[in-house]
């Protein structure tokens, strides 16, 4: 999932738009909220390995 935009409120990718539970305290970088995505997609993707 490639992260197009980032603001305080919600993150884009190609497909969605997420938005934060709670607004963010200040912006950060569309770099490093696709580490923080390519992260958690790996996390999702091992847990799934695991269950099955």
């Amino acid at each position: 999932m490639k992260v197009i935009k980032v603001t305080k409120e919600y993150y884009e990718t190609e497909d969605e738009k997420v938005y934060f539970f709670e607004p963010l305290e200040k912006e950060i970088s569309v770099e490093d909220m696709q580490k923080i995505v390519d992260v958690n997609e790996k996390l999702v993707k091992e847990l799934k390995d695991v269950k099955d």
